[in-house]
């Protein structure tokens, strides 16, 4: 028999220790739990985790079991790129005739990361017949580029000191501004605008933080066993709505688009992106971005009146965020998400009145799928991706499939590639002195006289191949259907396009330099032949070559080189001149060059 006083301290004891228990549950509930918490502090919590799930999908996004080993190994590939081009697909009227469908490239490539080596051996290929070859070689520091058709040796340049290279090339000093001094090839990018967890907090919290001081509690809600569709998956989830009035709304993302303007973290980003843009410096897309914000505010203003109802809801299962809503009477957004292990699924879709896009990513253990899709007056456009990969003893193939797509045509890039790792390479290609002139290392004039030669050379060999085997017809209707280029006026006065007319031009104006010598005047003749029809003596040192689009004369073009031969020690300044009704190049004014005495 348990005495009466010992007995009241043992059920004090059990009373303090169930309340200890409880306390704990409590807080372990709290804590781990949506219990006890607000509508208001649960939607709030739920609509920041979009931050959280996306930047989630994007660090995983181009990782890879086959991208890491080729990032630590040394390893060959064998590619091939075939593309195919389908105009009124699904009509009596479809067509797959064009020249692009017939061509495909061989790469045959050797690449070691480690040790600053690639080379890249190009194959433009036409029935099995060998159109034109390019070769592509970085050995450490030194890139070149060798048109192997046309030259036994590669145009190299040293990656430092680029302004200096380019200034020799002629460049002037705007240009010259915009141009970086180092290229860096293995640049990890993504990394730019990967966000650190404080940087991730920190952005929940300022535009969490805005709506809880500007929205009333009352305007928060929950539902629970709502049923929604993620990636064609049903999923049982709660919902939290916040409900407010257009007007109500429109001042929240006032709020917002003002914190935007003067958030660090995602202004130094926009920095960033222009880091990786040397070239677009005319403005800074700082500046820009922000302008743009501005514009946004003022619209929103001076429509802001309204009490029309408008929603956001977020719908969570397990404590994860998988579905945003926006909804008000003008259109609809929403943002799904699925950030699991082996399955990353993200799309974005805007709708109003007039157009539907989505853009969707999704990832698998064997594949990645990005697609991008308009739909606007009933009708539909579709860029889509797809890469597959899969390993075989260290030992990998590769297949992309990118393609576009609308109601009448389609065009689809297939690129194909098996790996192969390795302890070494059986033909290592080197760049030495023999095989290589490298431009860093040229003084202005010499420099100046071999680009001529090359772009003599290869513009000739690019006139070719379109002219009789990649027509420039089929490539340009191909960019129109991309939206690429617009549809153009023919210019009746010269019956040819805007495009046709920059690409008749460009052949000559590559042409022009100064203090060119006997070679390089024969590569130019050898250029200008197929359009050349007079020459016109204008003075003793200066002869005028006479161009029209459809016409030449071979005799002109022989005693113009008969002349240059007789003249082989003089040199030549070479400048286009164009005609004022058409803006076609009429003719190339070679200038001799009187010696100094």
């Amino acid at each position: 028999m348990i005495p009466r006083k010992k007995k009241k301290v043992i059920i004090i004891v059990s009373i303090i220790i169930l309340l200890i228990i409880m306390t704990i549950s409590l807080i372990l509930l709290y804590i781990n739990t949506d219990l006890f918490r607000s509508h208001a502090t649960l939607f709030a919590k739920y609509f920041g985790q979009n931050v959280e799930n996306i930047d989630t999908i994007y660090q995983k996004m181009g990782e890879s079991e086959l991208n890491q080993i080729i990032r630590q190994n040394k390893y060959t590939t064998k590619t091939q790129v075939k593309m195919n081009y389908i105009e009124g697909k699904g009509t009596t009227l479809e067509n797959t005739q064009n020249s692009i469908n017939q061509l495909k490239l061989n790469i045959e490539g050797q690449t070691d990361k480690n040790n600053q080596y690639n080379y890249q051996d190009i194959h433009l290929i036409r029935d099995d017949e060998k159109l034109a070859e390019v070769e592509y070689l970085q050995d450490g520091n030194i890139h070149g580029i060798r048109f192997s058709d046309l030259f036994n040796q590669y145009v190299a340049v040293n990656n430092e000191n680029l302004r200096s290279l380019f200034e020799k090339m002629g460049y002037d000093e705007q240009s010259l501004a915009n141009l970086p001094n180092t290229i860096e090839f293995d640049k990890n990018i993504k990394s730019n605008f990967q966000l650190t967890q404080e940087e991730k907090q920190k952005i929940q919290n300022d535009y969490i933080n805005i709506i809880k001081e500007n929205v009333s509690k009352e305007k928060f809600s929950k539902q629970t066993k709502q049923m929604i569709q993620i990636d064609e998956k049903n999923i049982n989830a709660n919902a939290y709505t916040l409900t407010v009035t257009k007007e109500q709304m429109n001042n929240l993302i006032i709020k917002m688009l003002e914190q935007i303007k003067q958030d660090e973290i995602i202004l130094t980003k926009v920095d960033q992106i222009q880091s990786l843009l040397p070239m677009y410096q005319t403005k800074s897309l700082k500046e820009q971005f922000i302008s743009k914000i501005d514009d946004t505010i003022t619209k929103i203003t001076r429509n802001n009146i309204g009490q029309e109802e408008s929603k956001i809801t977020v719908y969570e299962n397990n404590q994860m965020t998988l579905k945003t809503v926006i909804q008000n009477e003008n259109y609809e957004i929403h943002i799904d998400v699925l950030p699991l292990e082996e399955e990353h699924y993200l799309q974005i879709s805007y709708q109003d009145s007039t157009v539907e896009q989505f853009m969707t990513y999704k990832r698998t253990k064997e594949e990645t799928n990005i697609s991008l899709k308009n739909i606007k007056d009933k009708k539909t456009a579709q860029y889509s991706l797809l890469i597959g990969e899969e390993i075989n003893n260290n030992n990998g193939t590769k297949r992309i499939e990118a393609s576009y797509e609308d109601d009448s045509n389609r065009l689809e890039t297939t690129i194909e590639q098996e790996i192969r790792i390795v302890n070494g390479f059986d033909k290592q290609v080197k760049m030495d002195h023999e095989n290589s002139i490298n431009l860093s290392e040229l003084e202005k004039e010499p420099l100046q006289s071999i680009l001529q030669q090359v772009n003599a050379q290869v513009s000739q060999k690019v006139t070719e191949i379109t002219t009789n085997d990649m027509k420039v017809e089929d490539l340009w209707k191909i960019l129109k259907t991309l939206g690429l280029v617009k549809e153009e006026q023919i210019f009746e006065n010269i019956g040819i396009t805007e495009t046709e007319k920059t690409r008749f031009n460009s052949k000559f104006e590559i042409l022009q330099g100064e203090n060119l010598g006997k070679e390089e005047i024969l590569n130019l003749i050898d250029a200008v032949k197929g359009n050349l029809v007079e020459i016109e003596v204008i003075q003793n040192n200066e002869l005028k070559l006479k161009l029209e689009r459809t016409k030449k004369t071979e005799e002109v073009a022989t005693s113009l080189i008969s002349f240059v031969e007789k003249n082989q020690n003089k040199k030549y300044n070479a400048k286009v001149e164009y005609d004022e009704q058409t803006g076609l190049v009429k003719d190339i004014v070679l200038t001799m060059i009187q010696e100094s005495r």
